[in-house]
């Protein structure tokens, strides 16, 4: 016997992919595919314009938070003077630590620091992907 695809040339309706919903449509099997096809490309050129999108959201908001740093203090987890305080508008405020990747917010620089240091020993890590 030779390829499945010579089978399937002599005896169509044995073919699992010329059936839709239980009926043997080839027309109708073929149309499906060739959705299925457009739908797969639209959704890759939709998530490659998502994730352009993205990562220039996020060279923005990099741009933004260099352009924003207020000052430099101790860390409150690893005690160096690499915890970077960031003024992003008049009332978001963020602090991380360039050394242990500790991260807090607030809406004031001490509450910024406040919330920094109550998270010691948590494991953030402001350089992590998972962030947004």
């Amino acid at each position: 016997m030779g390829e499945w695809s010579e089978y399937f040339e002599d005896f169509p309706e044995e073919n699992p992919a010329n059936w839709v919903n239980g009926k043997f449509d080839p027309q109708q099997a073929q149309h499906v595919r060739s959705m299925e096809a457009k739908l797969i490309e639209q959704h890759r050129a939709t998530n490659f314009e998502v994730n352009k999108l993205r990562a220039k959201a996020k060279l923005d908001f990099i741009k933004h938070k260099q352009q924003s740093l207020m000052l430099v203090e101790d860390c409150p987890q690893c005690g160096l003077k690499e915890l970077n305080t960031y003024k992003l508008n008049e009332n978001h405020y963020l602090c991380e630590c360039q050394d242990c990747g500790i991260y807090g917010e607030g809406r004031s620089h001490e509450d910024a620091l406040s919330n920094t240091a109550s998270v010691i020993g948590d494991g953030l890590d402001w350089r992590d992907e998972n962030i947004s």
